[in-house]
């Protein structure tokens, strides 16, 4: 559920996604058995993609232009903690774009390369390194706005 719940925005979306690649595991597994060297990498894969095909469907309903007008509106000061926990990071990121997430997610966490991305998600390998960069940009603006207010 976790891997789902960073991709998606709506936790039933994911807990869908979820459901979804659990028949695809049980559906698969007796003929990939053989060929999974480890089981837990070859489960996360499968994840990962399902969700990504779940976040390809609902694509449609996120703004994916005007990358500076979308940095401003998501730049307020969140709930401070006394330290700037695994948890509130993540918080954080959940304040990005849908987009800038996945991208985020997918690079900085799944290791793909911006040509991988922008095939996965049907985007220019130019508009995967901006989405990228300016949800960095997004996130390291929001936690210095934290820290100036402990």
């Amino acid at each position: 559920m976790g891997i789902s719940v960073r991709y998606l925005a709506s936790h039933p979306l994911a807990q869908e996604a979820v459901n979804d690649s659990f028949l695809k595991i049980f559906d698969q597994l007796p003929r990939q058995l053989a060929g999974i060297h480890s089981f837990k990498a070859w489960l996360r894969a499968l994840v990962v993609r399902t969700a990504i095909d779940y976040f390809r469907k609902e694509k449609k309903n996120y703004l994916t232009s005007g990358l500076d007008e979308l940095a401003d509106g998501y730049m307020a000061a969140d709930e401070v903690t006394d330290n700037q926990s695994v948890q509130e990071i993540l918080r954080l990121l959940d304040r990005l774009p849908p987009v800038w997430k996945v991208v985020f997610n997918l690079y900085e966490v799944e290791g793909y390369s911006h040509e991988e991305i922008g095939k996965i998600l049907d985007i220019s390998t130019s508009s995967s390194r901006a989405y990228l960069a300016k949800g960095k940009e997004c996130l390291r603006k929001m936690i210095t706005i934290q820290n100036r207010s402990h």
